[in-house]
């Protein structure tokens, strides 16, 4: 213990609060990733990853709107995971968890803030949820918040990490979403704000001098040549796929025209404020109470500038997903934690164990929140916050079919029909079959399937089509609520394979 103590240069006291810190921490991010069902853009996820497997490489695709590094980071997970949707999550909560670290052990100058607003962010309800979620949010975060801790290493004329942290994090957001161009955005207000009042302050010659001699020390010029050519390798494919290095820069193009025509995510203005003002409302306060602070604290003049350009910019694009929520919310965080240093600093004894206990409380609410949101029901699908999730049904049906794979692993061989208009996620949950369909079932109905899955309005189709091959009394069916925002599709299994298998019944033909 004496030499963890000593490692980190800390109080005992404070040496175990970081223990405890870390420990909610982990609890919070990496307990039960399996309580709920897998999410739309997981199982696209999976997809992406799949390709990897059979192609060898990532084929960048800059009308996909996302970069290569999940899913080569999923891939290697599944190493020890197997091809499982929880290799998703289990990325997405590391960067969670270590978005949460980069904060409470940020910049010495300002830990205290950064480690308030890393309590913020731990008891926020969206960071919790979506930090276990398998998107791409969660790693681009992290690399948002490791970008601006080089500010802090910049200001404290520490240059090596600055270096370090800005170039790595810079290249991670552009390895992960088009998006960076947002962040970019926001950030020049908010530094030109601190430049015009600060600029008369700093002896700029030196400082650039010192800046950019640290820049030619092989110390810091060779991990960034290496993080370069990762990033080149992994938009390259790794030499496989030249092209995607040209496309990533023709990605803006297609992503701004999703982003002015909504593709069906059209939200109003106001959606951000509304979903942090009905879901994150210690955030909000601690944000509120930065302003009294702005005009004496650099840090949260910078940071205020940036949150509220950052919001307005992402409000005034149509095309909005709840989970980017966690993007904007980050610097509102950070802003409280700064503004809760402060007002700390300006009360008395008495005051600050008001404000003590005025934080439990609001912390205690959240974390009630955050509990139903996380683990009581994550599917609630009339919480903001699930968005095209799967059902608990469509989980059942994908863990009982597999069950029934195991137990005959010859059925592999037989066909899988997704007949449908949309198929995710099945192709993904289900891939253990060799024989999957993708006929229409309107234009083909293939013979003797396992399963067939059809949209309502096919149902005359199949079943009439199963009489005449005298097939009918082989299968029963039953209505499945695949994901939310998506019609019920039908399912026909056979019957000697399903029968009893699922919590609901399963009916004839024509009783549908």
């Amino acid at each position: 213990m004496t030499k963890f103590l000593t490692k980190f240069k800390e109080k005992p006291l404070l040496c175990l609060l970081s223990l405890l810190f870390l420990l909610v921490a982990a609890l919070t991010r990496f307990l039960y990733l399996d309580n709920k069902p897998i999410h739309f853009d997981e199982s696209i996820n999976m997809w992406f990853v799949q390709r990897i497997w059979e192609d060898g490489f990532f084929k960048y695709d800059p009308t996909n709107y996302h970069g290569p590094l999940l899913f080569y980071l999923i891939q290697f997970v599944q190493l020890f995971t197997g091809f499982d949707y929880l290799s998703t999550r289990w990325v997405a909560t590391i960067f969670s968890f270590l978005s949460l670290v980069v904060l409470w052990y940020g910049p010495k100058e300002h830990r205290t803030a950064l480690r308030w607003a890393a309590v913020f962010l731990l008891f926020s309800p969206g960071m919790g949820f979506y930090g276990r979620s398998g998107i791409h949010e969660s790693a681009f975060v992290f690399f948002q918040i490791l970008g601006f801790m080089s500010f802090h290493y910049l200001v404290a004329r520490d240059f090596k990490k600055f270096w370090w942290t800005f170039i790595g994090s810079l290249l991670g957001m552009m390895a992960l979403k088009e998006t960076f161009v947002v962040l970019i955005l926001a950030f020049i207000p908010a530094a030109l704000v601190v430049f015009m009042s600060e600029r008369k302050k700093i002896a700029w010659s030196k400082w650039t001098k010192d800046l950019v001699a640290s820049f030619k020390t092989t110390e810091v010029s060779l991990p960034l040549l290496g993080m370069f050519l990762l990033f080149l390798g992994v938009y390259a494919g790794f030499g496989a796929h030249p092209k995607g290095l040209l496309d990533f820069f023709v990605a803006l193009m297609p992503w701004l025209k999703t982003g002015v025509h909504g593709s069906g995510h059209e939200k109003e203005f106001l959606y951000w404020g509304k979903l942090i003002a009905t879901n994150e409302f210690a955030i909000l306060v601690g944000f509120l109470i930065g302003f009294l602070f702005a005009l004496k604290n650099k840090w949260i003049r910078f940071y205020l500038v940036f949150t509220v350009f950052l919001w307005a910019i992402y409000s005034a694009i149509p095309y909005k997903t709840p989970w980017c929520l966690i993007s904007i919310l980050w610097p509102f965080a950070v802003v409280a934690g700064f503004a809760i240093q402060d007002l700390k600093g300006k009360l008395p004894k008495a005051g600050q164990f008001g404000l003590y206990a005025v934080l439990i409380l609001l912390f205690g609410f959240e974390s009630h929140r955050m509990y139903t949101v996380m683990y009581k029901n994550p599917i609630d699908m009339q919480h903001p916050y699930v968005y095209v999730n799967s059902s608990y049904q469509m989980k059942e049906f994908v863990a009982k079919t597999q069950q029934v794979l195991r137990e005959n692993p010859l059925l592999r061989e037989q066909t899988l029909q997704i007949g449908t208009e949309e198929s995710w996620p099945v192709p993904v949950v289900l891939h253990k079959f060799y024989n999957i369909s993708y006929f229409r079932t309107d234009a083909k109905i293939e013979d003797n399937a396992l399963i067939y899955m059809v949209d309502m309005k096919d149902k005359d189709v199949i079943e009439k089509e199963l009489l005449v091959r005298n097939q009918a009394a082989k299968y029963q069916g039953f209505i499945l609520d695949v994901r939310q925002g998506r019609s019920h599709i039908l399912v026909y299994v056979k019957r000697e394979f399903f029968q009893d298998k699922f919590s609901w019944e399963l009916k004839e033909l024509g009783t549908l």
